[in-house]
């Protein structure tokens, strides 16, 4: 069994840190030297998760007096769209498998280099 922050095996780590994105944020910070190049990818790419989450929100609130219902909906599809790739990314994590969400994953890779 190889090393996470928590403890737990690989997979139940990716399961609590795409369950709960700000624990993925902030084990991200963490500089752990023992932790594998997988449950560093879990860590990342769920923290990109969490501030997308946190974009998303702040432009909901910020246009919700504008466009109530366009802006709402969009933001909603997205949420969605990224809830089924983390059940994927979960499904994935448990096999042992990387799985880079689209879009997503570029924008982890962009931004814990």
């Amino acid at each position: 069994m190889k090393k996470t922050i928590t403890g737990l095996e690989e997979k139940y780590e990716a399961l609590l840190v795409y369950l709960l994105p700000l624990l993925g944020l902030i084990f991200s910070f963490m500089k752990e030297k023992n932790v594998s190049e997988n449950v560093k990818f879990y860590y990342n790419q769920s923290g990109t998760i969490c501030i997308i989450n946190i974009a998303l929100s702040v432009i909901s609130v910020a246009t919700s007096f504008i466009l109530k219902g366009l802006i709402s909906s969009i933001v909603q599809i997205i949420s969605i769209i990224i809830f089924v790739f983390v059940i994927i990314s979960i499904v994935k994590a448990f096999k042992n498998e990387k799985y880079e969400i689209p879009v997503i994953s570029d924008l982890t890779k962009s931004i814990w280099k």
